[in-house]
C-alpha cells in the first residue's frame, strides 16, 4: 500500500509540475499581449501550484530557473515605464 501511495504522490507531483510549467507559459503569453494584471495572476497561480509539489532538487532548480525568467519578463514593462 505504501508503494502505491508513493507512486500516486510522485505522479501527482509530476502532473502539478507540468501544470505549473503550462501556467508559466501562459503567463509569458499574457505579458506579450500586454495583459500584465492577468499575467501576474497567472504567475502567482504557478507559484502556488509549485508550493505543494515535492520535486527533486534537480527538478526544483529547473522550475525555479523558469520562474526567474518569467518574473524578469513581467518586470521589464514596469522598468520601461519608470
Amino acid at each position: 500500500m505504501k508503494k502505491a501511495l508513493a507512486r500516486l504522490r510522485e505522479k501527482t507531483d509530476r502532473e502539478l509540475s507540468i501544470l505549473a510549467e503550462k501556467q508559466l507559459e501562459q503567463t509569458l503569453t499574457l505579458a506579450e499581449e500586454g495583459r500584465y494584471d492577468d499575467a501576474i495572476r497567472s504567475y502567482h497561480i504557478a507559484r502556488r501550484l509549485l508550493t505543494v509539489t515535492d520535486l527533486s532538487a534537480e527538478e526544483r532548480a529547473e522550475v525555479e530557473e523558469h520562474l526567474v525568467r518569467v518574473r524578469s519578463a513581467l518586470e521589464q514593462p514596469a522598468a520601461a515605464v519608470a
